[in-house]
C-alpha cells in the first residue's frame, strides 16, 4: 500500500478528546477515527477501532489515567492484530511522572513502571510538558523509544503577543521546575521572567516566596505554570506578587486538571479565569496544541 494513501496513516481519538484528535488529525492532513468505548457493569472496559492502518497515531491525554491506560493497551493490541506497524501515542498530559523515586519505604517508582508498561504497547511517543522531576528527558522513561517532550511555551507567548501584552509585564513562575517555561515564555516576548521558590508540605499546603528584589512592582504579572489542578501553588504565587506591588495578575498553564470549586476560588482571589492549553479538555482552554503537535509528528506521517 503506498504511503499517505486512503487511510494509510490515521488519528485514532477517544470520546472525550474528540475534538483535539479532529484537530490534529486536519492539521495533518489526514483521517481521524474515534474508538468506541462501552463499559460493562462491573467497570471493565470494551475498546472498538474501525478502519485498520499501517500507521497509527492515537492521541489521548493521560489525565484521570488509570481506566485510559488499560483501554490505550487494549487499543494497541487491536492496532497490532489489524496489521499496523508503528503506533505513536500522543500524550499531551502524561501521567505518573512525579513518582520517580521511592520517598518513602514501600512506594512503587511508578514513572518506570508505567513507561515499561507503554513502551511494550507503543513505538514513539509525544507529551507536552511533561511533569518530570530528577527525570531529565523522556527518553529515560520511554527507554528504546523515540520519544519527544514539547514545551507548552509557544502557544502561551503567541497568546500573550495576539493580545498586545504591555512591554513592562513580569512572566513569573511559581518555583524553580518552572524556570524553562518562564524562560521560553519571556524571551520571545522580551519580557522579564521571575522564579520563585516552593515550599510543599502536603497536596494542599504550599508556600511561594518571590526574590525580594524581583522587579514588579507596579508592573502587570502573568503567572504560568505547567499544571493546574488545587491552585494552591497560583494562589501563593500571586499573593506574593501583589506583596511586591504586582499592578494585575493573569494566570496561564499548560494542562488544566481543576474543578469548579478550584475555579471559583481564581474568582474569589481576584485571578479570574486562567487560560489553559487543550492537551486536557477543559472550560479554560483558550491555546490550541494542534499545530505544535503536528509539527512533531509530521516526519512520522511523511515516512
Amino acid at each position: 500500500m503506498p504511503p499517505n494513501t486512503g487511510n494509510y496513516t490515521a488519528v485514532y481519538g477517544f470520546p472525550e478528546s474528540a475534538d483535539a484528535a479532529r484537530r490534529l488529525a486536519q492539521a495533518l492532513d489526514i483521517p481521524c477515527h474515534i474508538a468506541e468505548l462501552h463499559r460493562f457493569p462491573d467497570g471493565e472496559s470494551l475498546v472498538r477501532l474501525p478502519e485498520p492502518v499501517e500507521r497509527a497515531i492515537v492521541y489521548r491525554s493521560l489525565d484521570r489515567p488509570n481506566d485510559k491506560l488499560v483501554e490505550l493497551t487494549l487499543a494497541s493490541s487491536v492496532l497490532r492484530r489489524q496489521g499496523a506497524t508503528d503506533l505513536c501515542l500522543v500524550a499531551p498530559y502524561m501521567a505518573y511522572m512525579r513518582q520517580d523515586a521511592v520517598f518513602r519505604p514501600g512506594e512503587p517508582v511508578s514513572q518506570t513502571v508505567v513507561g515499561e508498561w507503554l513502551g511494550r504497547c507503543f513505538d514513539r511517543f509525544v507529551c507536552v510538558e511533561p511533569h518530570l522531576h530528577r527525570t531529565h528527558t523522556l527518553d529515560e522513561v520511554f527507554v528504546g523509544r523515540p520519544s519527544i517532550a514539547l514545551s507548552g511555551a509557544a502557544p502561551i507567548a503567541d497568546h500573550l503577543r495576539a493580545a498586545g501584552v504591555a512591554p513592562g509585564t513580569v512572566i513569573v513562575g511559581p518555583d524553580e521546575e518552572s524556570a524553562p517555561l518562564v524562560e521560553a515564555v519571556a524571551g520571545p516576548l522580551g519580557l522579564t521572567g521571575v522564579v520563585g521558590r516552593k515550599e510543599r508540605r502536603g497536596d494542599r499546603d504550599v508556600t511561594v516566596a518571590l526574590p525580594p528584589d524581583a522587579p514588579i512592582h507596579g508592573r502587570p504579572v502573568v503567572i504560568v505554570d505547567d499544571v493546574i489542578s488545587s491552585g494552591e501553588t497560583i494562589f501563593s504565587c500571586a499573593r506574593a506578587a501583589r506583596v511586591l506591588g504586582a499592578d494585575t495578575v493573569r494566570v496561564y498553564g499548560v494542562h488544566a486538571l481543576f474543578n469548579d470549586t478550584v475555579a471559583g476560588r481564581f474568582a474569589a482571589e481576584g485571578l479570574g479565569r486562567p487560560l489553559s492549553c487543550d492537551g486536557v479538555p477543559h472550560p479554560s482552554n483558550a491555546l490550541s496544541l494542534s499545530g505544535l503537535i503536528a509539527e512533531a509528528v509530521q516526519s512520522f506521517v511523511d515516512k
